[in-house]
């Protein structure tokens, strides 16, 4: 006798959740099994349990039920459904060793992501049902997808996607857009290109960060979001890195961290990743830089801030990451430099290496950053940093009393930059480090302002053209002028080596328009990032003596003639551009009041 509904065992409780469902149907299972049924069953039993056994908890799904010739699967991730699915119809393939082409079994196969009701026993719900249906448009050994689970996929890196366009599906009143997915091969997108991680620059990915703590998930995922474009758009900034867009290492907000994966999709040679966790307007971000090569840790490190700061864009966080971040790349190219002989060594890396340890000015460090860019000038006879950046050290070299042979340096960078600009007119560098040379060295104000202008036409972002036209307008005196160019310069550049070199220039761009202690607090932060700076140590001491502070200007000279011995006042006057301005004779008294010999 029948019992009443309510008699019956309550059934599992049901519970409403995202799941990629996976419905895996066999070809032709109705003529298979009457032509072939002892063998395809006894293959079809096997593969089941290799299913359910092997494949399925790799990818962190269940196998919901077996059927004579399908199975119905749901998965935490659409990536893990549809990878499961690729290497199912891998593995069939050893099933028909042997077999005629009349006994083999072929799989086709409907994946779709959505809102699903279930229990221990099944998965209901209207996605199944769409599940099931993409898969009657599979042919032999297709994988067909939903646009939910295309959404979820990034093509040329999970699969090999194509579009199937609006399809007709029975039950269904209006067409379904649907996508074939296949197995990475020569038909699949590669974001790796070919000059993705080449050139002169060194290429770092920032990978989304992970929300973390108490906060609401959207908040976190949108501030972490915010924070990486920040950073992004910050290091971007730099000539010598490539930053991978936010729209390419999205990829991997939900994959677990592979660095050979990323390396391999995004050519890049460093990766930065971490977490953030929101507590009101509390922030606390950790993250880590990694080399994809060694899958060493170059810096480790949370930092605290405010939300709102953070997402207004003035956000200590923001700039903490983007020095350290710096900080830790010149440092492991600089290593790489050290360590390995030239010839082993990527052209990126050299020339990272040979401009930061030029910046450091030490006599070792400095000779061998022209052997360096030497190096490069050989290796790459129609490049044009590496000769920009040659005629850059001879100026330096002149500038801070290194010189044995000036006029032979002026010479030289004259003419290395000569060589920069006949292979490229146009190359932002180039014309930057040419004014310098017409300024500095050739002190042609004029000729310098045009290189400049012509600089700053080319790419409105070199920094470096921004930061010499600053000094231009403080040797004509024009104190406002330089400030704002030289402002607009520390906005531009990010990148920590050269940070000493910045502030020295906004340093001698405030002194001009008479903001001493301005002057003062960037010349010690300059001398506090390089202390072997002669530029910067004479500039702060007239400033410190300008400011009525006499006392730290005989501290600051005595420093600079440790630096640079048997320098005097003449000798400034003799290597200052600006010699013809009013002001320059006040900076050659100053100099004297603190002790400098005539």
């Amino acid at each position: 006798m029948l019992k009443p509904i309510e008699e019956i065992s309550p059934f599992p409780e049901l519970v409403r959740v995202r799941r990629a469902i996976v419905v895996l149907d066999v070809v032709e299972s109705v003529r298979l099994t009457l032509q072939h049924e002892d063998d395809f069953i006894g293959r079809w039993r096997r593969f089941v349990v290799e299913v359910r056994d092997n494949i399925i908890p790799q990818h962190r799904g269940r196998m919901v039920k077996s059927l004579g010739d399908g199975m119905l699967m749901e998965f935490d991730t659409v990536l893990g459904a549809v990878n499961a699915s690729l290497e199912a119809q891998q593995r069939i393939r050893v099933y028909n060793i042997g077999r005629e082409p009349s006994a083999e079994i072929h799989l086709r196969i409907g994946v779709h992501d959505a809102d699903v009701v279930m229990d221990d026993v099944d998965v209901y719900g209207a996605g199944v049902n769409l599940a099931a249906r993409l898969a009657t448009l599979a042919g032999a050994d297709e994988v067909v997808i939903s646009p939910e689970a295309h959404d979820a996929l990034v093509p040329g890196f999970d699969a090999d996607i194509e579009d199937l366009g609006d399809c007709y599906l029975k039950h269904f009143t209006e067409p379904q857009r649907a996508y074939r997915a296949g197995a990475l091969g020569r038909h699949s997108a590669s974001w790796s290109g070919s000059t993705a991680g080449s050139g002169d620059a060194v290429t770092i990915a920032i990978v989304p960060f992970v929300a973390k703590g108490d906060a609401v998930e959207g908040d976190a995922a949108f501030f972490g979001d915010a924070l990486v474009d920040d950073v992004i758009s910050k290091l971007s900034r730099s000539s010598q890195i490539n930053v991978i867009s936010r729209l390419s290492t999205a990829a991997f907000r939900t994959r677990v961290l592979d660095l050979d994966a990323i390396a391999n999709a995004l050519s890049c040679q460093y990766v930065v990743h971490g977490t953030c966790a929101i507590s009101g307007d509390k922030v606390r971000v950790r993250a880590l830089l990694v080399d994809c090569q060694s899958k060493m840790v170059l810096w480790a490190d949370a930092i605290d801030g405010s939300v709102a700061d953070t997402l207004a864009g003035g956000s200590v966080v923001v700039d903490r990451l983007t020095n350290e971040i710096c900080k830790g790349l010149v440092h492991a190219e600089v290593h790489r430099c050290v360590t390995n002989p030239l010839p082993t060594l990527k052209s990126y890396t050299i020339l990272m290496g040979a401009v930061a340890m030029m910046h450091r000015l030490s006599s070792r460090d400095f000779e061998r950053s022209r052997e360096m860019l030497v190096y490069l000038c050989e290796r790459h006879p129609r490049a044009t940093a590496p000769r920009a950046w040659l005629g850059k050290w001879h100026v330096m070299r002149f500038a801070q009393g290194l010189s044995p042979e000036r006029t032979l340096d002026a010479q030289l960078a004259r003419g290395v930059i000569a060589q920069a600009l006949d292979l490229e007119p146009e190359h932002s560098l180039a014309l930057a480090i040419d004014g310098l040379v017409c300024a500095y060295i050739k002190k042609d104000l004029v000729t310098a302002a045009q290189r400049y202008s012509a600089a700053i036409q080319a790419n409105p972002n070199e920094s470096l053209a921004w930061l010499f036209q600053s000094a231009l307008h403080a040797y004509d005196e024009q104190g406002e002028q330089a400030v704002a160019c030289a402002m607009r310069a520390q906005r531009l550049s990010p990148l920590d080596p050269l940070k000493y070199y910045y502030d020295n220039f906004t340093s001698t761009a405030m002194l001009s328009a008479g903001d001493f202690k301005g002057a003062i607090a960037f010349g010690k932060r300059s001398l506090r990032a390089n202390c072997a700076h002669g530029a910067t140590l004479r500039i702060l001491a007239i400033a410190q003596v300008l400011d009525g502070q006499v006392d730290e200007a005989r501290k600051t000279v005595s420093e600079l003639l440790s630096v640079e011995p048997g320098f005097t006042a003449s000798k400034f006057l003799d290597r200052y551009p600006g010699g013809a301005a009013t002001q320059t004779n006040r900076y050659v008294d100053a100099l004297r009041t603190a002790g400098l010999p005539a």
